[in-house]
């Protein structure tokens, strides 16, 4: 019964953060501009998905990505919807540690399971509620008291703003002062390269998590899954990128207004969906096919 009630306390927590953050981005949308206090930038990360994999450690394998800056109000939405639906699966006090915490004020987030937080909020000031204070290979690391069990780490010298566990925003500072070495991007970069552009959202499982996700029959077909986001002139585009770890690969489809797909000899494939109905798109998943070779009667 103890387990029932802790577990429904954490949904009806996040459901009030879920309302609390829509609240927040209206709010912040009719409120006029001023100048926010700046805070120090010591390490610029760089503004996109592709430039944050270069830091995140390879231990990290799920991960979704929010980048708020379209014109498109269809896709806007969807990126704050998907936003509010990932804030339900995270842990409901992780955003009350620190101000800003709204994401109207967000340009871009990631977020890493197991518990890892980048935060674009450009050069403004962050607030966090903090009991101490280390230096990490030149960087100020503040930790929260201990909430639920558990301690929240923060660097805000950096951009994005790394927030977690603090063995995770560690992690990420070791990283960055050794140059991406154990990144994801270290690992996976051979099929990130190949997945070109920005995103607005975007999933990626790597690893032993995409292993247990990705199945067909009880059997694991890929280890790196990558799905994406963005607008390409008027169309809605919708990119996927599987690295299969058996006899799988993507034909050719008319689900979509456009559908183009390549498969490449280390086992990767990717394939890219355009069409001016989102929902369609959203809805819509590659043409997937395998070989499987039978010997003898």
């Amino acid at each position: 019964m103890a387990n029932i009630m802790e577990k429904k306390s954490a949904r009806i927590l996040a459901l009030i953060l879920a309302f609390i953050m829509i609240g927040s981005i209206l709010a912040y949308a009719f409120r006029g501009p001023s100048k926010p206090e700046e805070r120090t930038i010591k390490f610029d990360m760089g503004n996109s998905l592709k430039d944050w994999l270069r830091y995140i450690p390879n231990s990290t394998e799920y991960i979704l990505y929010f980048n708020y800056s379209t014109d498109n109000r269809s896709l806007l939405s969807f990126v704050y919807n998907a936003t509010v639906s990932a804030m339900r699966y995270v842990d409901p006090y992780a955003f009350s540690l620190f101000e800003p915490r709204n994401i109207g004020m967000f340009k871009r987030m990631l977020i890493g399971h197991p518990e890892l937080y980048l935060i674009d909020l450009e050069k403004r000031k962050v607030y966090f509620a903090y009991e101490a204070k280390m230096e990490y290979y030149g960087h100020n690391v503040k930790i929260s008291k201990r909430i639920m069990g558990r301690y929240y780490a923060m660097t805000d010298d950096i951009h994005p703003i790394v927030y977690g566990y603090p063995d995770n925003v560690i992690g990420t500072l070791y990283i960055i002062a050794n140059h991406g070495n154990g990144s994801i991007m270290d690992v996976y970069g051979n099929y990130t390269n190949r997945i070109n552009g920005t995103f607005n959202y975007a999933i990626m499982v790597t690893g032993e998590t995409a292993k247990s996700s990705i199945q067909s029959n009880g059997t694991p077909m890929a280890d790196f899954y990558f799905e994406g986001y963005r607008m390409n002139g008027t169309m809605f585009e919708k990119v996927v990128g599987i690295h299969f770890i058996g006899n799988y690969f993507f034909v050719k489809s008319n689900k979509t207004e456009f559908y183009y797909c390549r498969n490449y000899d280390d086992g990767f494939s990717i394939a890219v969906m355009c069409d001016h109905n989102l929902t369609k798109l959203i809805n819509t998943t590659p043409e997937i096919r395998s070989i499987v070779i039978k010997i003898g009667g």
